[in-house]
């Protein structure tokens, strides 16, 4: 009984995939069919019709009242010689009209969609004169630090204009959702590929980390990832509200997640959540508008492709993000220059307690774009930090 039942799973998602292609192929034809109506070429068709039927009945006027005084029965009905045509072309010139209202008004909302994206495409004007200020302020805070002799570099004064940075960026998160007063955060993952590095310094986290699917042991868990992302400095996040502007955001805790760039073979392959993991693993930003209802989703849809997806897996996951109360909906942004081959040396995530932060799914795009500059500033920064980190251990070792 229980080996056929994710072979019924399997089907009855089958035949609902099935069932959804087909009512979208028929809508897409329904939509063309009607589109092209409402094209002069329709307008053509429709008149023609109209003054066939008109015609018809007009000049065979007398001959269908015959035939309709003398028709009995359906059957008869449909072997008339004029009654029948004259109506169904009647019915043909009215269905065309109505295909074609359908096309004319799905063309009018096609074509004010188009205006409205296009209205809304240019970011908001409080955001514009932000950026500028942003942009200046993080060049001359990064020029700053390489030509200023008078105080040497240390871990923590590079953690401490990094959140320099990281506030700018949630500065203009505020203004692009036009909400100044709105707590925002973010924080930097730290990209960790050498799995001998991992066990030293993080087994910890790791093998707290609720996110690793095969968690028998740290061998396992490593076994099946190309590496983890993982935020165990605090110092490398901050959020700008109430609170003093570039402090650490002592709210948050330490978390680890696992990462496989080709995920494919589930046998052997820790499950990319969305978000961070999904963000280094595609060297693409990714969006979530509602933790609480986007995991639940995801989590449904790789239960049916991964089998070794679990219960308790789900339940663990799934309560987490529908507890945590800082990161409803998430921006996450890889830390990577030029080459997309090369893995992130970090992710940059941007969250609210809030759904639809940066203007929901349509717009969050249009923000990452501007934030490219900032974000090739920040990832230097990151990669002088990690040299720090790097430099610590091998004078403990």
């Amino acid at each position: 009984m229980n080996n056929s039942t994710p072979s019924y799973q399997t089907l009855q998602a089958g035949v609902a995939s099935i069932a959804r292609s087909i009512g979208s192929w028929v809508k897409k034809v329904f939509l063309g069919t009607c589109l092209l109506v409402g094209t002069s070429y329709g307008s053509m068709i429709i008149a023609l019709l109209s003054i066939g039927s008109a015609a018809m009945i007009s000049v065979m006027s007398g001959n269908i009242k015959d035939e309709y005084t003398s028709t009995h029965t359906l059957e008869q009905f449909f072997e008339t010689e004029y009654l029948w045509p004259s109506i169904m072309l009647s019915i043909f010139a009215v269905i065309a009209v109505f295909l074609r209202e359908v096309g004319v008004v799905t063309s009018t909302r096609k074509k004010e969609k188009e205006l409205q994206d296009r209205l809304t495409t240019m970011p908001p004007k409080q955001f514009l004169a932000a950026y500028s200020d942003a942009v200046i302020d993080i060049r001359f805070l990064f020029e700053s630090q390489a030509q200023d002799d008078s105080q040497p570099m240390t871990k923590q004064s590079l953690a401490s204009d990094i959140r320099v940075v990281l506030t700018k960026i949630l500065v203009l998160a505020q203004n692009w959702d036009s909400a100044p007063t709105e707590t925002y955060r973010a924080n930097v993952m730290m990209v960790e590929l050498d799995k001998d590095a991992i066990r030293r310094n993080f087994s910890q986290q790791v093998n707290e980390s609720p996110f690793f699917l095969f968690s028998s042991n740290i061998d396992a868990r490593l076994d099946n990832a190309d590496g983890i992302l993982h935020i165990t400095d605090l110092e490398l996040s901050t959020s700008v509200g109430n609170q003093d502007l570039a402090a650490p955001d002592n709210d948050i805790r330490p978390i680890c997640f696992p990462f496989k760039v080709d995920a494919n073979d589930h046998a052997k392959s820790q499950p990319n959540l969305p978000g961070g993991p999904v963000a280094v693993s595609t060297n693409e930003s990714q969006y979530i508008q509602d933790s609480r209802t986007h995991f639940k989703d995801w989590l449904e849809d790789e239960a049916r492709q991964n089998p070794h997806v679990t219960e308790h897996y789900k339940t663990t996951i799934g309560k987490y993000y529908t507890t945590h109360r800082y990161a409803t909906s998430i921006l996450s942004i890889p830390l990577a220059l030029g080459d997309d081959t090369k893995t992130p040396i970090g992710c940059l995530n941007i969250y609210n307690n809030k759904a639809n932060i940066l203007m929901g799914d349509s717009r969050n795009a249009q923000f990452v774009q501007p934030l490219q500059p900032i974000c090739a500033y920040l990832h230097d920064m990151i990669l002088l930090y990690r040299a720090f980190i790097d430099m610590e251990a091998s004078e403990n070792d």
